[in-house]
């Protein structure tokens, strides 16, 4: 619903209150009767409703008094001061055709009158007229021209005669003047002292005050007040609307907009106060609702659901009157998302970069309409900014990553680059398909959705989603067989997702599956929990090393294999259904070594450290019996390599790290290394994956001890390729000079 920045054209649509003055104005209008003329101002600045006031003016006028004659001219249409005044003349004559067609035919003596103007450059000055005649004008018409400038008073006169004979009542109204350049404002005037001062004729004349004293000045010595005053009898300033009056309006015309949105996506109190300190202070008129609406219809359609409706109005707010700071804040992503850090030198390192970014904002100080409206919008938007500089006016609005993300909040990280791109940042999942699959999809769907959001590198995304619905029990809360379902899905397909999390701040990727399962399961009631994890335990097609991860949970709970106590309020399970697990995890274990399947599994061997815990015998023997060949080595050395990123110099670089104890468990590390060092120089080489030649590069140089400036047991990864990358060229020269013999 844009709505065009065009003026009212009826009473009825009037909702600043001003049909009374509009209807006092036309009826002293009406009432005037004199033999000459006189000129009503409507002064006010652009977008006062000077125009509005006139349309209802007039509408008065025509619906009282049929017979008056209305001249509504528009100057915009001329191209130059002297097609204006031409024009004037031809429109005031064609205006009394059409009301008085068959009367006493004055109409013709006026477009007589303008055809003086048109047909010379004949340029009224104050106070006279002079006629300069056309270089492209003929000779014969130069003689014509000449003459009829030269009865010109006469015409004039015999027009006055005529309307005054007749009694006809004219209005012209002339709009928007202040528009127009100066020496057609200046023409405008000339035209209703100098050369249409007829009589019973009232000139309705709207333009802002200042800009057209300026331009008078410049043809009366510098005062264009005083010209002014000699030509407008009856100054009108138009009354200021009232300030309830725009506002109903304003929140009217949102409300349309915001009608269908659920009640708890509608935070109430962030809008109070985002409105009140904030917007208000840029809502002075009609026109600036219509502009700030129409940026926010357009904003809010493309991204209706996806993004805060609350914070979408304060950032249109900065966007329509506050460019210069809008155009900047994409950049500030980093600074101003999130929360507040806890310790308190990053505290103190925090609000000085939050105070140095709002002074970088600020700083071209005649860019900015108001700089104190704009911080409390942002510290309304931006927890950390409310923070930084201490706006105590703003009590609520914690921030929590959860919350802020089912919000769609702005000062959510994840949400932030769609509020100024207006689509989906790449990684986001649109909130309705988000909805869609985790209250509504079948468990098919369920998996085809996780299994495309996975491809298309969300499914971290989709995880923190899922995880956000079940921590929140405010909205749309997961009921228990919903809980289930996802928890069920999630479990068959994690050996699906190969996803490795590399930097300082990331998290393990394994650990979001219990994210989620810990939530999830807390929505199943206490028994039909157990036989749910049961059923879990037992399904075949959940692999072991993901038991691995609920169980590792659930034991820690209780304080078993920690050095941490027992937690009795995060306890899902009780410890005897816990030992049963053990049991169960157990057998599932066995069969999967036995099977060899484990090896050929994404971390399909991260069971070991549980196994481990339960039955150390058992763990043992198993790793003694898992290596028999290099495929099944590869694979050992993989579960005992982590990536990682560390420090050096002045950057941070990617690192893998082998666990030597821990690989020393399953083989003889001489043994492996001689077995690894012959292998790269076969082409079986060639047959491995690019994960596995990195697992077996990888151990060889860490072996080699090729990395100094790394600590013990630590590889680089440029390392680790380029080592790769002469492997392959070496095994590719030595199959074309087995390939040059046997032609040979």
């Amino acid at each position: 619903m844009i709505n065009p920045d065009l003026p009212i054209r009826k009473t009825i649509e009037d909702k600043l209150n001003r049909s009374t003055f509009a209807e006092s104005l036309a009826k002293v209008m009406l009432d005037y009767s004199a033999p000459y003329s006189f000129s009503i101002g409507l002064y006010g600045k652009w977008g006062s409703g000077k125009t509005s006031l006139l349309n209802m003016v007039l509408e008065t006028v025509e619906a009282n008094n049929k017979d008056t004659v209305i001249l509504r001219f528009n100057p915009w249409l001329c191209s130059d001061p002297n097609q204006l005044i031409a024009q004037f003349f031809k429109q005031m004559a064609t205006a009394i055709k059409l009301k008085k067609p068959a009367g006493d035919r004055v109409w013709e003596l006026i477009d007589q009158y303008g055809d003086v103007f048109e047909a010379t450059a004949l340029i009224p000055l104050a106070g006279q007229a002079a006629a300069a005649l056309g270089k492209a004008v003929t000779s014969s018409a130069k003689r014509r021209v000449t003459q009829k400038t030269a009865d010109l008073q006469g015409t004039k006169n015999k027009i006055v005669e005529k309307l005054t004979s007749n009694n006809m009542k004219m209005i012209v109204a002339i709009d928007d003047i202040d528009r127009l350049s100066e020496e057609e404002i200046i023409a405008v005037f000339q035209v209703v002292k100098a050369l249409a001062d007829f009589p019973n004729t009232i000139y309705l004349l709207a333009f802002d005050y200042d800009v057209v004293i300026r331009a008078l000045s410049k043809v009366q010595h510098g005062d264009g007040k005083e010209y002014l005053e000699k030509v407008i009898q009856v100054p009108f300033e138009i009354p200021a609307p009232n300030m309830q009056s725009i506002e109903d309006t304003l929140f009217s015309k949102l409300n349309e907009i915001l009608d269908d949105i659920p009640e708890e996506m509608w935070d109430n109190y962030t809008w109070a106060d985002l409105y009140q300190q904030g917007i208000r202070e840029y809502i002075s008129s009609i026109r600036d609702v219509i502009r700030y609406v129409n940026v926010f219809y357009l904003k809010y359609s493309l991204l209706k659901g996806e993004t805060n409706p609350v914070d979408l109005l304060g950032l249109t707010c900065l966007q329509v009157f506050e460019p210069f700071v809008y155009a900047k804040l994409p950049n500030c992503k980093k600074t101003f998302c999130g929360g507040t850090v806890f310790s308190f030198e990053s505290q103190k390192e925090e609000r000085e970069k939050i105070t140095q970014t709002l002074n970088d904002l600020f700083l071209e100080k005649n860019t900015i309409t108001n700089e104190t409206a704009v911080k409390q919008i942002l510290s309304i938007l931006f927890p950390k900014v409310n923070d930084a500089i201490g706006h105590s006016f703003f009590s609520g609005r914690n921030y929590t990553s959860d919350t802020f993300l089912l919000s769609n909040n702005i000062a959510e990280q994840a949400c932030f680059d769609r509020y100024f791109s207006l689509m989906l940042e790449d990684d986001a999942i649109s909130t309705a398909m988000i909805k869609h699959i985790i209250f509504d999809a079948s468990e098919e769907q369920f998996k085809e959705a996780s299994e495309e959001l996975y491809r298309q590198g969300k499914i971290i995304r989709f995880l923190e989603e899922i995880t956000a619905y079940a921590k929140n029990k405010d909205v749309n809360a997961i009921n228990s067989e919903r809980a289930k379902l996802i928890i069920k899905c999630l479990a068959q397909q994690w050996h699906l997702f190969e996803v490795e999390e590399v930097g300082f701040l990331t998290i393990p990727f394994q650990w979001r599956f219990l994210f989620c399962a810990d939530y999830l399961l807390n929505r199943i009631a206490t028994d039909d929990r157990r036989d749910f994890v049961l059923s879990l335990f037992e399904d075949k097609t959940v692999q072991p090393s993901t038991l691995s991860l609920l169980l590792e949970d659930f034991e820690t709970s209780h304080g078993r294999f920690t050095e941490k106590s027992a937690k009795t309020d995060t306890q899902i399970l009780s410890l005897e259904d816990v030992l049963k697990l053990e049991g169960i995890f157990k057998n599932r274990v066995i069969e999967e070594l036995d099977s060899r399947k484990a090896l050929d599994e994404y971390n399909g061997l991260n069971f070991f450290w549980m196994l481990g815990n339960i039955d150390q015998d058992l763990a043992s023997m198993k790793k003694k019996e898992l290596v028999t060949d290099t495929h099944s080595l590869v694979k050992v050395v993989r579960y005992c390599l982590s990536r990682g990123v560390a420090s050096i110099g002045r950057g941070s670089h990617n690192i893998w790290s082998l666990q030597k104890d821990t690989l020393a468990e399953f083989v003889d590390l001489q043994a492996a290394y001689d077995q690894m060092k012959a292998f790269v120089n076969t082409s079986d080489f060639l047959t491995l994956s690019k994960s596995d030649q990195i697992s077996v590069v990888a151990f060889c140089l860490v072996m080699d001890k090729k990395d100094s400036e790394l600590r013990d047991n630590c590889v680089l990864e440029e390392s680790i390729n380029r080592e790769i990358h002469e492997i392959l060229e070496r095994l590719a020269q030595k199959l074309d000079s087995g390939s040059e013999s046997s032609l040979n």
